[in-house]
């Protein structure tokens, strides 16, 4: 037989294939956030089950879960037909129970709780059947429902055949999140198709195949032209502005700014790696708003429009800034979303991020970057730049260098803004901080010419902590109550004057006493500042006081400092804004 008639047969069979499979019902894919409110919303997010939500609960019986509703949606679509595929995917990347049920009608019923699937079934009621997700997080099922039977497909294989009691209905579907704040179903859902056909394994198989390559690529989407990474915002000093944004595909793009609207400055930008654009304004004016826009076409002539945008320089030397403190961001969006409205609303000049940008977005994980960190805080970063330190979520460098081009690429180097300078460290690298390392050695160099009214160091790991297990289980025995491999590094910093001294890692908010030579100094100590919860699984404390810790708290937070020349003063606050510490050095 001859190439052409090989060919001829096999696109005839693709043909028929495709045919064969119907336009589906539903189907969609969820990376949700709202977006900031009022006059600063965009068009950037919308990719949201938020619309389908009834906000009045239809009743909806449940002897599975025992919990109460978190929200419950309405998926728009006609009745589905007597033979029917759901498919789901979903990302379990958080540590508290969280589960749905789906219904149509009342004849037919499902749920997921607690990794495990649950089938409502003509004979034995409840089936529960335990989930074994693909790289630790993720789900793909595919229940094919026709004439009162089902077959289930988990990952691309057949787990079996159930009976299964149908109902030409639409699909409502119950929420159980509230041990998660904030999380909703499309947290868990990422997407989620309605065919009105059947699909069998080898299809089953093929899709299971495509939400893979989604992950190992790092895409959120299959065939549509989308940011990776929306427009996000770094300052270098205070009159330079770098913009930095990732599509999915190579695609040409421009960007526009001014002072007022409309815009009159213009730029082509040119990718500096694959499809990632970074642009810097230089000669912008200190202290003062700017505006801009983001347009991309792609090879197919699709569109990208980020709507007009806000940023405003970095005030002069001697002027007061504020500016907002996180860290661990990890595997919440949710949470980054929440606590970066609460951010929004103090209009920061920046926001210092400590690391654990990711639960551990290294190199073959881009995913967490592009489907979690992105999307749960681009509405804010879009408009306030952000300061990152490298985490040991980030710790080979990899990512974290690929969207920070600011940054050394050891991951460490300086900002100043206002009357402070930042020192931004590298904690993975622990022998670069020891005398004689690179980041020690550069860090004395530093200090021993900086002349900024304050001076405050950003890093990672925990020189001090009250933490329960992580420098010893203190439930059993001893604790070192931080890493005192730093100490000869917080030597150096305490004969420089470093103010303040802020870091992640733990979960949770501690507060240190100032001090110096591990002592209480009230009056040239360093304050050592521990704010881990913008995202991170929470951690708990010692079961007893540690001596130098002066408050601590067990939830999700955030702080802000306001900065003159002469006061420092920071607040930190719940996720609603509830204040919950306040400490205030004058010099």
């Amino acid at each position: 037989m001859s190439r052409f008639w090989v060919f001829l047969l096999g696109f005839l069979f693709t043909f028929q294939l495709s045919i064969a499979q119907k336009k589906p019902i539903f189907d969609q894919w969820f990376y949700p956030n709202a977006g900031l409110p009022k006059k600063a919303a965009t068009i950037l997010f919308q990719d949201s089950l938020r619309p389908f939500q009834n906000h009045q609960h239809i009743p909806f019986e449940s002897p599975l879960i025992n919990q109460p509703i978190s929200a419950q949606y309405r998926i728009p679509s006609a009745k589905l037909p007597e033979t029917f595929t759901l498919e789901i995917w979903l990302l379990n990347h958080v540590n508290e129970p969280i589960g749905f049920e789906i219904k149509a009608g009342e004849k037919w019923h499902i749920g997921v709780w607690k990794n495990h699937l649950y089938l409502k079934t003509a004979e034995d009621g409840y089936s529960p059947i335990p989930l074994d997700p693909w790289r630790e997080y993720w789900s793909h099922l595919v229940l094919a429902v026709d004439q009162g039977k089902m077959i289930l497909f988990e990952n691309g294989k057949k787990v079996g055949d159930f009976s299964f009691l149908s109902s030409e209905e639409e699909l409502l579907i119950n929420g159980y999140f509230n041990q998660e704040p904030y999380m909703r179903l499309d947290d868990y859902v990422k997407h989620l198709a309605i065919y009105p056909d059947l699909l069998d394994e080898e299809q089953a198989k093929k899709s299971f195949e495509k939400h893979q390559n989604l992950i190992l690529s790092g895409n959120r989407f299959p065939d549509r032209f989308h940011f990776l990474a929306e427009p996000y915002l770094f300052q270098i000093d205070s009159t330079t502005m770098q913009i930095i944004m990732e599509t999915d595909r190579q695609s040409t793009v421009e960007l526009t700014f001014g002072t007022e609207l409309p815009l009159r400055n213009k730029l082509q930008l040119s990718p500096k790696k694959d499809n990632l654009f970074t642009t810097q304004l230089d000669n912008l004016e200190s202290g003062k708003a700017y505006f801009y826009q983001i347009k991309a076409n792609s090879n197919e002539n699709e569109q990208l429009d980020s709507g007009v945008l806000t940023f405003k320089t970095s005030p002069p030397s001697k002027m007061p800034i504020v500016f907002g403190v996180v860290s661990d961001t990890e595997a919440r969006p949710h949470i980054n979303e929440q606590i970066g409205l609460k951010l929004w609303d103090e209009r920061p000049d920046f926001v210092l991020h400590m690391g654990d940008v990711t639960d551990g977005g290294k190199e073959k994980d881009k995913w967490q970057w592009t489907q979690e960190y992105f999307p749960g805080v681009s509405a804010l970063t879009s408009r306030i730049p952000m300061v990152p330190v490298p985490g040991n979520g980030e710790g080979d460098l990899f990512w974290y260098n690929y969207y920070h081009p600011q940054a050394n690429p050891g991951g460490f180097y300086k900002m100043e803004s206002g009357p402070a300078t930042f020192f931004i460290l590298n904690s993975n690298q622990s022998g670069e901080l020891q005398p004689g390392g690179k980041q020690y050695e550069w860090m004395k160099t530093q200090l021993a010419t900086n002349k900024s009214k304050w001076k405050f160091v950003a890093m990672h790991h925990a020189p001090y902590s009250a933490d329960e297990d992580d420098y010893g289980n203190t439930w059993k025995g001893k604790s070192t109550f931080g890493d005192r491999k730093l100490q000869p590094l917080i030597l150096l910093l305490e004969e420089a004057g470093v103010d303040v001294y802020f870091f992640g890692h733990l979960h949770t908010y501690m507060r240190s006493f100032p001090l110096k030579g591990d002592q209480l100094d009230e009056k040239n100590g360093i304050h050592y500042v521990q704010l881990g919860g913008m995202g991170g699984n929470l951690e708990d404390f010692a079961p007893n006081h540690v001596w130098f810790s002066e408050k601590t708290f067990r939830g999700f937070h955030y702080g802000m400092v306001s900065l003159t020349p002469n006061r420092f003063e920071l607040r930190v606050y719940n996720t609603e804004g509830a204040m919950i510490d306040r400490l205030e050095i004058k010099k």
